[in-house]
């Protein structure tokens, strides 16, 4: 985890996507960790699956897209004899699926230089919301003064990142968000960037869907494009992080509207239609020139999801890892984190805190890499200590050594 902003550096050696143009696959592999979760991923391609014995858990199923050929199941204790069973081309496919979802990603390119550290575990990025109608805290940091103080409190606090944003995406429930003139957007945004850029040399994100408010933005110093529609909104924006040489996260959304993104949350396959869709915006990514290991993929919790949904994506968060990008998710303060751990519409944030943590900690257990909150500090120390408890150092080890005896 990233424990101090203003760390610039990353890893010399990491893994880059091996990404050519127009080319990035939606094949997926899906863990199964018991029969349970394995009938409910089978029964979204329409198959029962064969018996297998507890001994064979956990298993993967891995998805082909765009074929005909049914999901392959894998016992991860006789994947090599499963392997070898399947025709070449499936065969292919499926070691090439299984290779994306393993590797790691040490660090994501920035502009200016900068890059985040990936390489110790999930990175934190604090919310900074210019506006006056989030759902959650619109109006607390509307002033820029605030702002600027909220963000630079986020990086002490540990983030590794602040995303900056002007425009409200909240869902219509919340109330109709009003979308903004870019001007207008570009005159809460920019000052806020230029003003952390002044006192602090961490990585800043610009929060935003349009291609002009990018570059003002990146001209003023911020170093990563975080866009909700992935792109679809404003092509022109994926063109401005590549000439800036600026890093892109690019999410899943219904539409590209918020007011209107949860009309319809209907999905074929709530995994692979926003895995091809995710696929398809690396590709114009990379297209339009943006780095390949500049690119990060963000499901979109809560856009354009019913409850329900959200809560099957994070229980297969981990499929996503097969697009081969580092993986950004979201959960914090969202609805359908108000409504599982039961608290009321009105809720304040603290009662939100316990939720969003449990959100937090699913995605990160599942390989998410970059987790965007509005409670840094609190996320920070949770995963400081869950990191602790999975990953003991030479020093805690030695402890436990000297008290043992």
């Amino acid at each position: 985890m990233a424990a101090g902003g203003g760390r610039e550096g990353a890893a010399s050696i990491h893994y880059t996507p091996r990404v050519t143009a127009g080319a990035v696959s939606a094949d997926l592999v899906i863990p199964a960790a018991d029969p349970a979760v394995l009938r409910e991923i089978c029964a979204w391609d329409g198959f029962r699956p064969a018996t297998f014995a507890s001994s064979d858990f956990p298993v993967d199923v891995v998805r082909f897209d765009g074929s005909a050929s049914r999901p392959v199941i894998v016992s991860r204790a006789r994947r090599a004899e499963t392997l070898k069973a399947l025709p070449a081309s499936l065969r292919q496919r499926t070691e090439a699926a299984f290779a994306r979802a393993a590797a790691p990603h040490a660090a994501l390119r920035l502009a200016n230089g900068r890059s985040i550290d990936l390489s110790r575990g999930p990175a934190v990025m604090g919310i900074v919301n210019v506006t006056p109608d989030s759902f959650s805290d619109g109006g607390v940091h509307f002033d820029r003064g605030r702002a600027v103080e909220a963000a630079l409190r986020m990086l002490d606090e540990g983030a590794a990142v602040v995303d900056v944003g002007g425009e409200s995406t909240r869902p219509r429930n919340y109330g109709d968000a009003r979308e903004l003139p870019a001007d207008e957007e570009i005159a809460r945004v920019v000052p806020v960037v230029a003003g952390i850029r002044a006192r602090s040399a961490a990585p800043i994100s610009v929060d935003t869907r349009k291609a002009a408010v990018a570059r003002a933005a990146l001209a003023a110093g911020a170093d990563l494009v975080n866009d909700v529609t992935g792109g679809r909104y404003d092509p022109g924006l994926l063109e401005a992080a590549a000439g800036a040489g600026a890093g892109a996260i690019l999410m899943h959304m219904r539409g590209t509207d918020p007011r209107t993104m949860q009309d319809d949350v209907r999905y074929d396959h709530p995994l692979a239609d926003i895995a091809g869709v995710l696929a398809e915006a690396a590709a114009r990514a990379v297209d339009a020139g943006v780095a390949p290991d500049a690119v990060a993929l963000d499901p979109g919790l809560g856009f354009g999801k019913s409850p329900d949904g959200n809560l099957a994506l994070l229980r297969h968060l981990a499929a996503f890892r097969t697009l081969g990008f580092p993986i950004a998710a979201g959960a914090s303060r969202k609805g359908f984190v108000r409504r599982f751990s039961g608290v009321e519409e009105d809720a304040g944030n603290a009662e939100r805190l316990p939720g969003s943590l449990a959100a937090m900690a699913a995605a990160a257990s599942a390989g998410a890499i970059l987790l965007r909150v509005h409670d840094v500090a609190e996320s920070v120390r949770y995963l400081r200590m869950a990191r602790a408890i999975a990953s003991p150092s030479a020093e805690t080890a030695a402890t436990t050594r000297a008290s043992v005896r």
